[in-house]
């Protein structure tokens, strides 16, 4: 049973407004509400990770600021849902704007649709649940019949979802300002969250319908074009200055990358502020910084898991702030609460990892369109070490698929999983400087993960292509050590070899993966197959016998720094296996009629390989 004395933990953590009438455990970041609210652009774009807490904000803006069209202009529900935060410290500052102005809060994450027709419907969907929220405004005597008409349009969904009437979901934005500006006589705060994520669905199932439709000269793939249109109209109102005429006093906008094409957010007045930014007050306001994470963990009594959550789930650099998945820490606690309690051992888990895989395809899809020069990237990135590329900071997801690769990267950087290596970067000569050239690296193990086991999976699916792993299997049996050299070397120098992270092994583990690897495709087709299996006086690397018994192979690796003699290596790799005797335990079975030897050497991307028959 879990203590009474800990707060519940949020069920849904991205609704301020549900956690606090919860009474849920809080992270306080009320303070940033005046850092947005004072800021002198009239505009303000935040780009940040899934998962990094853009939708708290949001929602969290939405609550402090929106008027109770029951009582207007009076803060008593803002009281109660913001007592006890640092925000209420300033009086002044929240005498202002404290349930003082107009909200229209959107949040466009759930548009989406195999195609463009689909993703309209949702997309009039999504507004037309907006619009009911003002649905009072149509009893306003402050409205004329002209505004109530478009208003009663907004609220009839069926209405909304005829493709032939999306001007009226475009004017949306427009027609909800005007009236509640005419209501209250206050510019309204915009506030659109996930607002490329129409753009990012759009762009992925054209990628897909072409694949589809490979054979059909005639289809166009306009999926993403419509829905660049479509969002143009809907954001057209920030293109003009805001306040003066329009209903729209400020603006805030989140999402994963800033989107230049077709003027879509060009034109406006927006300051952006990306995972690259160096304006140090915003480095602090999403995700959880080291300071938060700390006493998060100590008021479940879990603080001395403080290094092993931050070698999993911290590593963010924004700037000058180290930032911890948020994602990952509740859920860490969640997992770990009871098992601290119950003496159970406490485990991680890739928590935002399984999370964005859901709903996110760009790592799958991505890494498997790297290849050369971007594979090597990819191993140093599983080594530990940082890459550098230059910065794509406006791209667009339709340029994807030409999957240049610093675009990949780029996009991989705003997604979540690469960070900056700021002291690197910092390092770089001018000329790489004014070409937005970047360090990044992998930020911490729950990532590494990610990584390992889209490359092992990747790998997995082109040994089990054309029987390639359990070719390379027999051949070992029958002694074609020609067929196994000419398999081995491309396979090597073609993927990315995963490291045995959880302990300090030598680099022959490398290796040893990399075998198992193709092996574990295999297995079915094989019989007693054994890694460091002991045998004779020793213990040999991977052993194994075809499906009959009546053919065994045996392994010992070695390896070597790039360069070496890797004939005379694999030789004594050879030597070994007879030395310790690993043959012993078959020699005197008369089911066995072969069993081959074999030492196989390896350094950097080359194999040699040494071969015996030693029955």
């Amino acid at each position: 049973m879990i203590n009474n004395e800990f707060l519940p933990l949020p069920d849904n953590p991205d609704c301020y407004e549900d956690l606090k009438d919860d009474n849920c455990y809080f992270i306080d970041k009320t303070e940033y509400l005046k850092t947005i609210l004072t800021d002198s652009s009239s505009v303000l774009l935040f780009i940040r990770p899934s998962g990094f807490g853009k939708t708290m904000l949001m929602t969290m803006l939405e609550s402090f600021l929106q008027i109770n069209p029951e009582k207007p202009f009076d803060n008593s529900k803002q009281l109660d849902l913001f007592k006890g935060t640092k925000i209420l410290e300033d009086k002044e500052f929240c005498q202002k704007f404290m349930g003082q102005y107009p909200v229209i809060y959107i949040n466009l994450k759930e548009v989406d649709g195999n195609n463009f027709d689909e993703a309209y419907r949702n997309f009039a969907s999504t507004v037309f649940t907006v619009a009911s929220r003002y649905h009072y405004l149509l009893d306003s005597p402050k409205l004329d019949n002209s505004d109530k008409e478009e208003l009663k349009k907004l609220s009839t969904k069926s209405y909304l979802e005829k493709i032939e009437n999306k001007q009226t979901v475009k004017d949306a934005l427009s027609t909800l300002a005007g009236s509640l500006y005419k209501e209250y006589g206050r510019r309204a705060f915009l506030l659109i969250d996930e607002y490329d994520v129409p753009l990012a669905a759009a762009s992925y199932h054209d990628r897909l319908n072409k694949v589809k439709h490979k054979d059909r000269p005639d289809f166009v793939a306009d999926y993403h074009d419509k829905m660049v249109t479509l969002m143009k109209g809907f954001f057209d109102l920030l293109k003009s200055d805001l306040g003066d005429e329009s209903g729209i006093g400020k603006a805030v906008m989140t999402g994963s990358l800033r989107v230049y094409k077709n003027s879509l957010i060009s034109g406006m007045n927006f300051t952006p502020n990306c995972v690259d930014d160096t304006e140090k007050k915003y480095t602090g306001m999403f995700g959880f910084t080291e300071d938060e994470t700390l006493k998060f963990l100590k008021d479940y009594g879990l603080d001395d898991c403080f290094s092993k959550v931050k070698e999993h789930y911290a590593g963010y650099k924004f700037f000058d702030k180290e930032i911890f998945n948020p994602v990952d820490v509740v859920n860490f606690v969640k997992d770990n609460l009871e098992k601290k309690e119950h003496g159970s051992e406490i485990k991680t888990g890739t928590y935002w990892c399984d999370l964005v895989s859901d709903n996110d395809n760009e790592l799958n899809e991505k890494l498997d369109n790297l290849s050369g020069y971007s594979n090597q990237r990819i191993q140093d990135l599983v080594d530990g070490k940082s890459i550098t590329f230059r910065l794509n900071d406006s791209m667009n997801y339709d340029i994807l698929s030409e999957d240049n690769s610093d675009d990949i990267w780029s996009l991989l950087l705003h997604k979540g999983y690469l960070t900056i290596d700021w002291e690197a970067t910092r390092a770089l000569d001018e000329y790489s400087r004014r070409y937005n050239n970047i360090y990044a690296k992998l930020p911490n193990l729950e990532i590494l993960e990610c990584f390992e086991s889209n490359i092992k999976e990747r790998f997995g699916n082109v040994v089990k292509r054309d029987n390639l792993a359990l070719n390379i299997a027999n051949a070992l049996l029958e002694g074609d050590v020609d067929f196994v050299q000419n398999k081995l070397g491309p396979l090597l120098r073609s993927f990315v070899l995963v490291r045995n992270t959880a302990t300090k092994a030598p680099h022959e583990n490398y290796y040893h993966g990399f075998l198992n690897g193709i092996f574990t495709n295999c297995k079915d087709n094989l019989n007693e197959y054994h890694s460091n299996y002991e045998s004779g006086d020793g213990y040999a690397d991977i052993l194994f016998k075809d499906i009959d018994c009546r053919k065994v192979a045996i392994i010992e690796i070695k390896s070597a720094p790039t360069g070496s003699d890797l004939v005379t290596l694999s030789e004594t790799a050879l030597s070994q296996i007879e030395e310790k005797n690993y043959s012993e335990p078959f020699m005197g079975n008369r089911m066995i009629q072969s069993i081959y030897a074999y030492g196989i050497a390896f350094a950097g991307k080359n194999c040699f390989i040494s071969c015996k028959k030693l029955k």
